[in-house]
């Protein structure tokens, strides 16, 4: 099937984001896959950050009909899921949910594209191989 990966809410802002010093890095990640697969907490995420930059509900919608429409990407059926994610919490507190979401949806794809050092950690030490292999 080639590379597939769950996509983190911070690589898709740093690929629309020209300005972004991981604009291109970004890019290139999210071309090198052939699959995308979007937990819809992500879409969420994604356009609360969109909100909070100041983009206009037209520009959003442009954006998002871009990414969904997108033949490559595909949302996560997030009810398989929304039990699981409590089984990866550890110590961690109820404000986690959301990245434990991501996490159980990333356990079974078996890759995370993500910047978040957090979310990087523990998907390592889920055994989740993570895009990019490294990052600064």
């Amino acid at each position: 099937m080639g590379r597939v990966a769950v996509v983190d809410t911070n690589i898709l802002l740093y690929s629309i984001n020209r300005s972004s010093e991981r604009y291109a890095e970004a890019r290139e990640l999210i071309g090198s896959l052939d699959k995308i697969v979007l937990p819809a907490i992500v879409v969420y995420e994604f356009i609360w950050n969109l909100a909070a930059a100041g983009v206009s509900p037209k520009e959003a919608e442009k954006t998002m009909t871009r990414i969904l429409l997108n033949e490559k990407v595909s949302l996560a059926d997030d009810r398989r899921y929304l039990l699981p994610a409590f089984d990866l919490f550890g110590n961690l507190s109820l404000k986690h949910y959301n990245d434990s979401m991501i996490l159980a949806i990333a356990k079974e794809v078996g890759t995370l594209a993500t910047y978040d050092k957090k979310l990087r950690n523990r998907a390592g030490k889920l055994g989740i191989k993570l895009l990019p292999e490294v990052v600064e």
